[in-house]
């Protein structure tokens, strides 16, 4: 049986900074976070910059685009202070896309565009097809 695909995303900035001035700064507590320095528990390396996150509220059943809307959507709540944040610290829309059941494609319609250009973000795209024929063939 193949497992439903998933996918989420996520505004983010890294840089040196302290993650929780940042959330003090914005009046916003991030979704995930960590220092400079910080050890990451799953390479046990120090982290080389921080890392501010605010994810999408939404599961990770729902299509990409609807995420992304959902971030930008957070985003508006404190437009300003968001688009300087970042400008500052070049804000990037994080999207993360496990694809077990076929890449189901990706569109922007023109109000995605235009949110990710209000924030100046760029945009990363973390895509793994894990379909396996001899998962389904069992």
């Amino acid at each position: 049986m193949t497992e439903p695909n998933e996918q989420y995303a996520y505004f983010t900035i890294t840089d040196s900074f302290d993650p929780a001035e940042i959330s003090q700064r914005v009046g916003v507590v991030a979704s995930e976070s960590w220092r400079q320095g910080d050890l990451n528990p799953l390479t046990r390396y120090e982290r080389k910059l921080s890392c501010w996150c605010l994810h999408s509220r939404l599961g990770h059943e729902h299509d990409l685009e609807v995420h992304i809307r959902d971030v930008l959507s957070q985003l508006d709540q404190k437009r300003a202070v968001f688009q300087q944040l970042s400008k500052e610290f070049r804000g990037c829309m994080q999207l993360v896309g496990y694809f077990y059941a076929g890449y189901p494609g990706l569109h922007f319609e023109t109000d995605i565009v235009e949110g990710l250009a209000r924030y100046s973000l760029s945009v990363d795209f973390d895509f793994y097809y894990l379909y396996s024929h001899a998962r389904e063939a069992s």
